[in-house]
């Protein structure tokens, strides 16, 4: 066999392995939605996928929780199965969810951390602590960040009042949101030495009512609306059953009294007393907290 084929045969040994693994990546970043549910308004989510990697957050509208989920993607022509049960058609850059469009909002390919992260006050020495609750491949986790130590937890219980978490000796014990949306939400630490109770900082969720109902409203007039602030930047999220009345906006401004959200289009404008007022396409609507 002459040199050049021998070569020639050394190159497809090499190559064809390579390109029968690789994985189209014509649908990677990040999308929201939102799906029906049967009993709530509709399910926010943001979804971002990664090759045969996905990252999916849920928030149920009007209720106080977000659920976050890691996983695998496996792909069937146009269809992405997630080990979740969940499947996604795609079609070029559009994703879609048994007929309901998702938007693309951004290339990245993983979630926010300020999205996923729950910021927590020690109650007796007012140190700062991180917990990031989560499920992958079934099992539910949370990764406590305290005092430069992380310590990584797994479901060990949960009654309708408390969940708990725990690994080698140390637990967590997270009290429940009641029904009505709440930003007291308490967690309790135990290690090997001592125990210490938190409570939640941010993210801090509260309904909003238009102040003036009308037919011919063109806004909604509930909105979900969650406020996110990680010591850095500070973010609110305005959400609704229908998608484009959806919005994530980042703080511009702050103060005792007052703080503004604006992407330049639109703005949120959080005031004293419970009040809110949302701006778009020159219009100005005021809402209140309920």
């Amino acid at each position: 066999m002459k040199t050049n084929q021998i070569l020639q045969l050394i190159l497809i040994c090499i190559i064809f392995p390579l390109s029968a693994c690789s994985v189209s990546h014509t649908h990677d970043g990040t999308y929201e939605g939102i799906l029906p549910a049967a009993d709530c308004p509709g399910i926010y989510i943001m979804l971002t996928i990664d090759g045969n990697k996905y990252e999916l957050l849920e928030k149920y509208l009007t209720r106080p929780e977000t659920f976050v989920t890691y996983g695998d993607i496996k792909q069937q022509g146009q269809t992405l199965h997630l080990d979740n049960q969940m499947e996604f058609t795609c079609d070029s850059n559009h994703l879609s969810y048994k007929n309901i469009s998702l938007r693309q909002v951004s290339t990245q390919n993983s979630l926010p951390e300020i999205f996923i992260s729950q910021s927590l006050k020690e109650n007796q020495s007012g140190e700062d602590a991180l917990l990031k609750v989560y499920s992958r491949k079934g099992k539910q986790f949370a990764d406590f960040y305290f005092r430069d130590n992380k310590y990584n937890l797994e479901e060990s219980s949960q009654n309708d009042s408390i969940k708990e978490y725990a690994d080698a000796g140390k637990h967590i014990k997270l009290s429940l949101p009641v029904p009505r949306l709440s930003s007291l939400q308490e967690l309790t630490f135990k290690n090997d030495t001592a125990a210490y109770t938190f409570t939640l900082l941010t993210p801090c969720n509260n309904i909003y009512r238009i102040t003036d109902e009308k037919e011919e409203n063109v806004l909604p007039n509930i909105l979900d609306v969650i406020y996110y602030n990680d010591g850095q930047q500070a973010f609110v999220k305005l959400l609704h059953s229908t998608l484009s009345n959806c919005y994530t906006l980042p703080q511009t401004e702050a103060s005792a009294k007052t703080a503004i959200y604006t992407d330049g289009q639109t703005e949120w404008q959080l005031l004293n007393h419970r009040n809110a007022v949302l701006i778009t396409n020159h219009q100005k609507y005021e809402y209140i907290e309920e």
